[in-house]
């Protein structure tokens, strides 16, 4: 069970530091929509923000439902 522990406080970390380049991102694209760069420019990196936080929680989640099964087959044994 310690060992499911570990792995759940390793992928949510991992999670954090792999949301905060978006979280970046997005402050840059406010930055740079009141600074009047290029409306597409903005969409750009806005679409790019998003698809980072999501696929990164669709890998978090993953991760999650494999560590569960891995370790509801190792409990069992």
């Amino acid at each position: 069970m310690v060992h499911f522990g570990v792995h759940v406080l390793a992928g949510s970390l991992i999670f954090v530091l792999i949301s905060l380049p978006a979280s970046g991102l997005g402050l840059l694209v406010q930055y740079l929509a009141q600074n009047g760069t290029a409306p597409y420019v903005i969409q750009v990196l806005t679409v790019l923000e998003y698809a980072i936080v999501t696929l990164d929680a669709l890998v978090l989640l993953t991760y999650f439902i494999y560590t569960s099964i891995y370790s509801l087959k190792d409990m069992m044994q």
